[in-house]
């Protein structure tokens, strides 16, 4: 598998870059008050690391302001939401496992 520049993907809202079998990897940005989706959960685990800007991450009944070099696991079937409260975009790099999209 080739490596990828993930910057070359940042602005976009959602982009998976990279997969296998067992792992997937995406980005992700996020304008200014705006969120990933509706709260939800993933059979398999999610794991958020924040590259640029500042997010608000729940994980169930936590909330966590996350800024850059902020790294975030959530288990499988573990119910969260991701948002950008913050006046920049929030860009980001996501890891499922297993691969969700």
């Amino acid at each position: 598998m080739e490596p990828v520049d993930i910057f070359a993907h940042k602005g976009g809202f959602f982009r998976v870059l990279q997969g296998t079998s067992r792992s997937q990897a995406a980005v992700m940005t996020i304008a200014p008050g705006g969120d990933a989706s509706p709260e939800e959960e993933h059979s398999g685990d999610q794991i958020i690391y924040i590259v640029e800007g500042e997010a608000l991450v729940r994980v169930q009944d936590q909330e966590y302001h996350a800024g850059a070099g902020t790294l975030v696991t959530i288990p499988a079937r573990t119910r969260h939401y991701v948002e950008n409260p913050g006046a920049m975009p929030v860009f980001f790099l996501t890891i499922y496992a297993p691969p969700v999209y």
